[in-house]
């Protein structure tokens, strides 16, 4: 297997050398003989693209910058089709993004972030994606078309002393193209197999002299369906997005003001879970009774055949989801001597609407189990940075956040749930009365407060050794309400006797239940870094960091009185960070390559546990601590001018240091809980790397335009994961490698640029997800398969 992954970046590289000369080969051979042939898609350029980033709050060269960072620019984005969050992680291994949907997205660095599996949304995650300077505070809502980009920074590690709010394992921050006083516009039209259609175009000029500028930029992307649903002979896993942004910026004097407002809707077909398998004993040899064969064989159902590497699926209750967004933001900056003053003001929702199919199959048992949300923020940040050349750099600002999503759950069950949810022995009158038709609904508001004030300031003690210090104080409120109810069939045909038995079953599923929690917390988070510029080229540095994700509300169907209460408020996460690291650039900045080593504590991970002193139940709370512990490495060359490469790799031993008391996986039976203490954490690959590049050669005139032919690969590969939090053995995902190709026409001006392309182009077979049910059915969500398509992009 390795050698097979070894071979494919081998060819990812090799195919972006082929087209060139025997004397362009012999070149490059001989630069990377001398260990210079690594690193990153480059147009027409004699070395590595200079890529400013803004990981301190104002805008640096990349390479200048004492953080772990990677940065992608527009034309690297475009040229590698990538244009969503998920895609992104092709290029940054430290980053790892999940999606089982929409709503449950989760974003990873360096193996912290969200607990993989683990929803709620009184939780906040600990990765923030930034959007033109404002939060999106809800991972849902990172899940659309990312275009029209400038760049994207993925950075590693704590950064809450300049970032707003929970950036304790690290932040992703999005750059749009700001309106031009130049006209130009252009965009691209593609088409691929499974009827993929998608549009990229984008307009900016002058509006009002060299006052007023506009930008408008539009994305439609449509995909059918992967997977095949036996019930109806539907196509399912289809996608469907729009979205469109418009911006102003005007300029007077020492003032310059951009308006943002975007808006973007979702739709897809959601039946992805392919049945594998089926667990029929446990992992003691005992008989796993009542399982998802028995349950079939009970009510003559016949599932899909098992497949390790299938696509079909058979439901009957139409899943699917609604998704849209829309905001509008105001960033101002405003010149002073040797100071900016910089506001951002900014207002969003996020609206999700899904239909699940509660039992995987084409019978009627579980009709629907989803929660929707209706998600609304404020932000306002107001800073002051200096600019200019001085002894210190500063930047320091206030904070404000408030949040409030409105959820509302649904589980309602058919006229067969009762046979396959509950137990053979169940009487079938008691059964039938209780859980067919039976329906439990709960709604549920946590509202978000969050209030900060930062300074961070730069002592340029020599001209080669910086001390960076940075401290941030946040103060968070966070109250809700949990309300659930409850509808079904009267009871009262039954006897005493069974009216007790049917109710007893109903609470085991779900009845009226209701409470209030509210939280409050001070926090102080901070970093200090020393940095020292060996030579102009070499640049060295150590960092401490402290952050803090902050705690949140169990707003779910839990027992909050009695002898057996739970408390739903769940304490903040501390997390300290320890990383070194030094950046380089060599030959004139033909190659550039950075290893950053890093050792990350957090404190009072948030995730599920298993209490026995509440007669084993389950809910979200706080455990011992976690550790992320490895090193990154990222680079990038132009060996000459007709060829650029990048290669960067990740290793990351993240291990759970402390969580005696989780639920056990369903296949684990005779034990209430299980120790997972010293065990690797789920969602993260021990070793990510990925790597690629592209080549360009002159192809003469094209009505009068200079012409070049070129060619690119991208190579991926991320080692096994787990995508449950108590690593079950069913949710172990392998290793697995994933090739890009390009090969395209394009004119030196950007008028015309002529792409055939394919993504995971040897077909891999891969999950996103994999996990086992109760009922002991496995399943797993597949990985796109082989596409393959056309582009035709212009630019004037």
């Amino acid at each position: 297997m390795r050698f097979v992954h070894a071979s494919r970046a081998a060819l990812a590289v090799a195919l972006a050398i082929a087209t060139l000369s025997p004397a362009q080969a012999a070149q490059i051979s001989a630069a990377a003989a001398e260990g210079t042939a690594t690193p990153a898609p480059q147009a027409d350029a004699a070395v590595t693209e200079d890529i400013t980033v803004t990981a301190r709050r104002r805008v640096e060269r990349s390479q200048d910058v004492p953080v772990a960072v990677t940065a992608i620019g527009g034309r690297q984005l475009e040229a590698t089709r990538t244009f969503n969050l998920r895609d992104v992680q092709q290029l940054a291994p430290s980053l790892t993004v999940t999606v089982t949907n929409p709503r449950n997205t989760s974003i990873n660095i360096r193996g912290l972030g969200n607990n993989v599996s683990v929803y709620n949304d009184g939780l906040e995650p600990a990765v923030g994606v930034y959007l033109d300077q404002v939060y999106l505070a809800r991972p849902g809502q990172t899940v659309f078309d990312l275009v029209d980009l400038d760049r994207v920074e993925v950075l590693r590690g704590p950064q809450g002393t300049l970032f707003g709010k929970n950036t304790s394992a690290g932040a992703v921050v999005i750059s749009t193209r700001a309106p031009s006083f130049t006209p130009e516009f252009g965009g691209d039209v593609s088409f691929a197999n499974c009827n993929f259609r998608q549009v990229h175009a984008f307009a900016s000029g002058p509006l009002v002299g060299d006052t007023l500028a506009g930008r408008l930029s539009i994305s439609v992307t449509d995909r059918d369906g992967f997977n095949t649903n036996r019930y109806d002979g539907s196509r399912t896993q289809d996608y469907h997005d729009m979205s469109v942004r418009g911006q102003l910026l005007y300029k007077s004097g020492p003032l310059n003001v951009r308006v943002i407002g975007d808006a973007g809707k979702q739709h897809a077909t959601t039946a992805a879970a392919v049945l594998e398998g089926v667990i029929r004993t446990y992992t003691n040899g005992t008989n796993f009774a009542n399982n998802y064969t028995d349950r079939a064989a009970r009510l003559g159902y016949t599932p899909v055949p098992y497949r390790l590497t299938g696509r079909s699926v058979d439901v009957d209750a139409n899943p699917r989801y609604r998704m849209w967004q829309a905001g509008v933001s105001v960033i101002a900056d405003y010149s002073l001597p040797g100071n900016t003053i910089t506001s951002v003001t900014a207002a969003r929702t996020w609206h999700w609407f899904p239909h699940n199919d509660g039992d995987g199959t084409s019978l009627d048992a579980g009709r629907d189990f989803h929660q929707s949300n209706v998600q609304k923020q404020i932000s306002q940040e107001l800073r002051i940075a200096s600019e200019g050349t001085r002894r210190i750099d500063y930047v320091g600002g206030l904070y404000f956040l408030y949040q409030d999503i409105k959820a509302h759950a649904v589980n309602t069950y058919g006229s067969q749930a009762a046979g396959w949810f509950l137990a053979p022995s169940t009487d079938p009158v008691v059964g039938a009365a209780a859980l067919n038709n039976y329906g439990y609904f709960s709604d549920s508001e946590p509202v978000t407060k969050s209030y900060a004030g930062f300074a961070q300031a730069i002592w340029h003690v020599t001209p080669k050794l910086d001390l960076t210090g940075g401290l941030r104080y946040t103060y968070e409120t966070k109250d809700g309400y949990f309300n659930q109810y409850a509808s079904g069939q009267s009871l009262a045909a039954l006897t005493p006797t069974q009216q007790v038995s049917a109710q007893a079953i109903r609470a085991r599923f779900g009845v009226a239940n209701r409470y209030t929690a509210e939280t409050s917390a001070g926090r102080l988070s901070g970093q200090a870094t020393l940095a020292y510029k060996i030579t102009p080229d070499v640049l060295a540095y150590a960092t401490y960091a402290r952050g803090n994700k902050f705690g949140g509300l169990n707003l779910a169907n839990i027992n909050v009185v009695g002898a057996l209460a739970a408390n739903p408020v769940i304490k903040p996460e501390t997390i300290d960070s320890y990383e070194g690291g030094i950046k380089t650039s060599w030959f004139g900045g033909k190659l550039t390559a950075n290893l950053a080593a890093f050792w990350t504590d957090d404190s009072d991970f948030q995730t599920t546990i298993v209490d026995v002193e509440r007669n084993g139940a389950s809910f979200f709370t706080n455990v011992g601590a976690v550790r992320s512990r490895g090193f990154e490495l990222d680079s990038r060359a132009v060996p000459t001018r007709w060829l650029s490469l990048y290669a960067s790799g990740t290793y990351d031993d993240a291990r759970y240091v402390s969580y005696p008391n989780s639920p056990c996986p369903v296949e684990v039976t005779g034990q209430a809980v299980c120790d997972l203490s010293g065990a690797r954490l789920p969602g993260v690959s021990k070793w990510a790397i990925s790597a690629g590049g592209e080549v360009h050669t002159t192809a003469g005139e094209v009505y009068g335009r200079d012409v070049e032919v070129y060619a690119g690969s991208d190579y991926s590969y991320r080692s096994n994961f787990y995508t449950t939090a108590n690593l079950s053995a069913y949710s172990l995902i392998a290793g697995y490698d994933l090739v890009n190709l390009r090969l395209g026409l394009r004119s030196s001006d950007g008028v015309i640029d002529l792409q055939l392309w394919g993504r995971n182009v040897f077909d891999t077979h891969y999950d996103l997800t994999r996990s086992a049910a109760n009922t002991g059915a496995v399943t797993y969500t597949p990985g796109d398969p082989a596409t393959y398509g056309v582009t035709i992009r212009t630019r004037f």
